[in-house]
């Protein structure tokens, strides 16, 4: 385990080392690796120049463009807020004071599939950074053999079958003249950062389907709770009825109409438990465990609702895990531009071997058995059919799609957020409504079996007045879930709180 921390640690020093040689340092910083065991990378500063790689590569200018960050226009504030408090950003989940659902982060956060292929693709991002950074370094290659061979009769030098026996080093390096090599490391280290806020992205995507399939099983088990004590008072109800009915006291339609409440409130308790089931699956699926082995004891105790803030700043979009992403892609985009420019010119390097060869092997290290060379190289691409050209062309024209796909990720997360803003504004108005309608209509339903008792009305109205009782309660925690869903989808949008 030491080893992997050191490899992840060496590799970043040297990128950081890399860029600080470059007057674009500034700009281009790498960021820590997250560990497999947590979803959430924390940042170490970056460490200071290396003075072998200063050395390398301070005498070389990049050609193509210097990236600079897209300049979005965002509104100061969203237009639509409504909220009052700010919650603290990280464990935001924890805003509706449920342990059960920060248990179930905490499993998902280990266990899910998907934030563990989302962790494996930022590992492919740092690997593919080591091997750019390679390219920084001179290659050393060792060589060794001892053969028997015969050289061609029809050349200048013929021995007959002899003893051969090399060992040497080759060394060789590439002057980054053109910048190719930092360019393609920028590239590298752009791609790396966006790897790490798509696996956030996606470790913030995991933990809010979990909170919304919570609430929804928790609400559904409020609902359950309702239609069982409502099918309990229709079951005693269908049971008078019976025995009025059978005594003459009562008429068969009221008998009658007591069965049909009684079965239907029955088939809709049925169903809402399937439903309630297929959340408790999906949460097990969520989690990373078997849904058959998985089990959630039934609460009616729902959750709270987080508050939200009277103001909320537009710039806050551009920490979305996403919006991060889409801007390293382009990053990522415009460095490969002046890779593609720069792949197109002269390559120099500098080559050099040195080590020993002789016709017998007790020869090999005397020091009359000494071979060196050393020297500059040059690969110069002279006839290629316009493929420098082209590759120069696709790299641009793939900028231009990272910046529009950058701007579509900006523009979408303003409208996630401001309907998420809205709804929530709008629902906090409707549950207020939503529980005066219910208190009303359970007191109508009151007075109504009052006046039944009495004689002084029908059971048809006693049956409505109840109808309508249940489906004000209903539509209360249909709205106090939609509210509850509709902040955390304004936490996800805000990429996890609204605080700066």
């Amino acid at each position: 385990m030491s080893n992997g921390k050191t490899s992840e640690k060496s590799s970043r020093t040297e990128a950081s080392a890399f860029f600080s040689s470059s007057p674009r340092a500034a700009k281009i910083r790498t960021t820590a690796t997250p560990s497999s065991s947590s979803l959430t990378p924390q940042r170490t500063p970056s460490p200071p120049c290396s003075a072998s790689i200063l050395a390398s590569t301070s005498p070389a200018c990049a050609v193509g463009p210097n990236y600079e960050p897209p300049s979005a226009e965002l509104e100061a504030s969203f237009k639509n807020v409504g909220f009052k408090s700010a919650p603290a950003q990280g464990s935001w989940w924890t805003l509706f004071n449920d342990p059960k659902l920060n248990e179930l982060i905490r499993t998902a956060d280990r266990n899910s599939p998907t934030a563990r292929a989302a962790l494996a693709r930022y590992d492919q991002s740092r690997a593919a950074l080591g091997l750019s950074l390679a390219d920084a370094y001179p290659s050393v290659t060792g060589e060794a053999y001892a053969r028997r061979r015969t050289d061609s009769g029809n050349t200048n030098f013929s021995a007959g079958t002899y003893s051969d026996y090399r060992s040497a080093l080759n060394l060789s390096w590439e002057i980054d003249l053109w910048g190719r090599v930092r360019r393609q490391v920028g590239a590298a280290v752009a791609d790396m950062q966006a790897a790490e806020y798509e696996f956030q992205a996606a470790a913030l995507s995991l933990r809010g389907e979990v909170t919304r399939t919570y609430l929804s099983l928790r609400f559904a088990d409020a609902e359950i709770d309702l239609l069982s004590q409502t099918e309990s008072l229709r079951r005693e109800a269908r049971s008078l009825m019976k025995t009025r009915f059978e005594g003459g006291a009562s008429n068969r339609i009221d008998h009658e109409r007591s069965i049909t409440e009684h079965e239907s409130v029955r088939a809709e308790l049925e169903q809402l438990r399937a439903q309630r089931a297929r959340y408790e699956n999906a949460l097990a699926t969520l989690t990373g465990q078997n849904a058959s082995g998985f089990r959630l004891a039934p609460n009616g105790q729902r959750p709270s609702i987080p508050a939200t803030p009277s103001a909320v700043p537009g710039d806050l979009l551009r920490r979305r895990p996403d919006v991060a992403a889409a801007e390293r892609r382009l990053a990522a985009a415009s460095e490969n531009i002046g890779l593609a420019i720069a792949s197109a010119l002269p390559r120099f390097s500098i080559t050099a071997s040195g080590g020993y060869g002789s016709l017998k092997s007790s020869d090999l290290f005397n020091q009359n058995s000494q071979l060196w060379n050393i020297g500059p190289e040059v690969s110069i691409p002279l006839m290629q059919g316009g493929r420098g050209k082209s590759g120069t062309e696709s790299a641009k024209a793939r900028y231009r799609e990272a910046l529009e796909l950058y701007r579509d990720t900006l523009l979408r997360a303003v409208e996630e957020t401001e309907n998420a803003l809205t709804d929530s504004h709008h629902l906090a108005v409707a549950s207020l409504s939503r529980r005066r309608g219910s208190q009303s209509s359970a007191t109508a339903a009151e007075l109504t079996r009052k006046r039944y008792e009495a004689g002084v009305t029908d059971y048809f109205e006693v049956i409505d007045a109840d109808r309508t009782s249940l489906t004000g309660k209903r539509g209360t925690l249909a709205v106090d879930l939609a509210r509850a869903l509709a902040s955390t989808a304004l936490i996800q949008s805000l990429g996890g709180g609204w605080q700066r």
